[in-house]
This record gives structure tokens, C-alpha cells and sequence, in this order.
């Protein structure tokens, strides 16, 4: 487990918070023996404004769930946004079944890039960083597109996929961190733990 430097791990005050409802990085957390020890959903307005570059957006939103979170001092504070872009388009979490389908189609046989931000906050210092994975998804065929909207596992997911269940043989090509695209770039959030105090026993 990943513990402050030189404090007991019954100083409640040293909590690990994952200030994200997403499974899916707390399953990573979980996966590389970051255990949260609290989990908080921060309420913020996740709406891409006009214009707005998809790294600016994640960063932005990112930092807003920062904040948004009230930690004691002494407490580190993950938050995460991740979109996914595909040209000029921006592809960002979805739970409708038609706009999937689009940007299913809109990705079929093309690269797009995956962009993870992510914030740790600890006391009153923001650490902020930006992670970019390249991925080609293969051409699709029209049974391939349908069953993978049936199943589900398209809700709520940047870019209408989830790249650690079912459409994982979607993909012949990435270039970058792997679990980048699924939320969280662990090599870049344990190397940004460490230079505020963490170190893994």
C-alpha cells in the first residue's frame, strides 16, 4: 500500500481520497495497491463550453473536482477527467444509445487520441497533470457496432467504449500509457504521489 513518508497508518488525518464515481479508476487505485480510503463524487458542471480544446476541458474539469472536494489537512485528493477526441471532434461521456452508434461509426478504422487530466491535491497545493494516449480502433462491421451497444458497456464513457472490457479487441494499435485510456495514468499519478510524500512499502 502506498503510505505518507515517516506517519502511522492510523493517522486518519493521511487519507487517500478518489474524488471520482467511476469503478474504473478505483479498480486501477485498487490494482497497483492504492487502496482509497474514502470515495466522494464531486458535484460539478462537466459541460464542454464553446471552443473549448479537449486538453483545456480535461484539465478544467479536472481542477474543478479538486476543488469542488473538502479534504482535512494532510489528505491527498485524486480527481480525473478523460475525453476522447477523434479529428476535430470532441467525444465526451454519453448514455445515449444513438449518439454511441455515432461515435461508434465516427471511430471505426481511424487513430484518435485519449486525453487524461488529473489533479492531486494535498493541503493547499494542486498538482495538475496532462496525459495523451494514441489509439486506431479496427473497422467495424455492423453486427460488431450493435452488440456492443447492446451490452451496455458504452454508458457513460468517454468516446462510447471501454477499452478494459469487451471492446479491448477493438483495438491492434496504442500508442502511450494503457490505463490512461481507461482513467487514470498510473505512472504519472504515482511518480506526482511520491513528490508530495507518498512512497510504496
Amino acid at each position: 500500500m502506498i503510505l505518507p513518508k515517516e506517519e502511522s497508518t492510523t493517522d486518519t488525518n493521511k487519507l487517500l481520497i478518489l474524488g471520482s464515481g467511476s469503478f474504473a479508476r478505483k479498480d486501477l487505485l485498487i490494482s497497483v495497491g492504492l487502496i482509497p480510503d474514502k470515495v466522494e463524487i464531486p458535484d460539478v458542471d462537466e459541460r464542454l463550453k464553446l471552443n473549448e480544446s479537449p486538453r483545456h476541458y480535461v484539465k478544467r474539469i479536472a481542477t474543478l473536482k479538486a476543488n469542488a472536494i473538502n479534504s482535512k489537512k494532510g489528505s491527498y485528493v485524486i480527481t480525473a477527467d478523460t475525453t476522447v477526441t477523434v479529428g476535430s471532434r470532441v467525444l465526451i461521456k454519453t448514455s445515449n444509445e444513438i449518439k454511441a452508434e455515432r461515435y461508434l461509426r465516427l471511430l471505426s478504422g481511424r487513430r484518435h487520441s485519449v486525453f487524461t487530466a488529473f489533479c492531486v491535491k494535498h493541503n493547499d497545493k494542486i498538482v495538475l497533470k496532462l496525459v495523451k494516449t494514441v489509439l486506431k480502433m479496427k473497422f467495424l462491421t455492423n453486427e460488431e457496432i450493435r452488440a456492443y451497444i447492446d451490452s451496455g458497456e458504452w454508458m457513460n464513457c468517454a468516446g462510447a467504449y471501454s477499452i478494459q472490457g469487451r471492446a479491448k479487441c477493438f483495438f491492434p494499435f496504442i500508442s502511450g500509457c494503457y490505463s490512461n485510456v481507461i482513467g487514470l495514468p498510473l505512472p504519472s499519478l504515482i511518480g506526482v504521489l511520491r513528490a508530495l510524500g507518498y512512497y510504496r512499502k
